[in-house]
């Protein structure tokens, strides 16, 4: 009933206004939500606009090797606690991290390939 009722209050208050433009930010995930009222038709648009250097950043991370991943994470975390970093990542500054990640991956990784390639000659 009370899902009923708020929902009343929302329609109402929409149809009140000519017209609406909103953002909402939710940590990743931005909304935009547009009314334009039409004599007696009310036309809503939400669009949702999701963090694409993130979920782009999260898809390379998961492709990764987990016992590789382990390696460069706990590297990491020998340098910022993994709270700073978690923190930082969920703040608008999470770019940092993302670097830092793909920075201590590309130098395990080289050495990595340096001490393989000893195999080689």
């Amino acid at each position: 009933m009370k899902q009923e009722e708020l929902l009343k209050q929302v329609i109402n208050e929409l149809f009140s206004l000519d017209n609406l433009h909103q953002e909402y930010q939710d940590n990743d995930t931005h909304y935009v939500v547009d009314t334009k009222k039409e004599n007696n038709k009310l036309i809503i648009t939400i669009t949702l606009n999701e963090n694409k250097d993130k979920k782009e950043f999260e898809r390379w991370v998961n492709s990764m090797n987990g016992d590789f991943f382990n390696e460069v994470w706990e590297s990491l975390s020998e340098e910022d606690s993994l709270h700073s970093l978690d923190k930082l990542y969920n703040s608008e500054n999470y770019r940092e991290v993302i670097n830092k990640f793909k920075n201590k991956t590309k130098e395990i990784a080289s050495n990595k390939i340096k001490e393989l390639q000893k195999y080689l000659d």
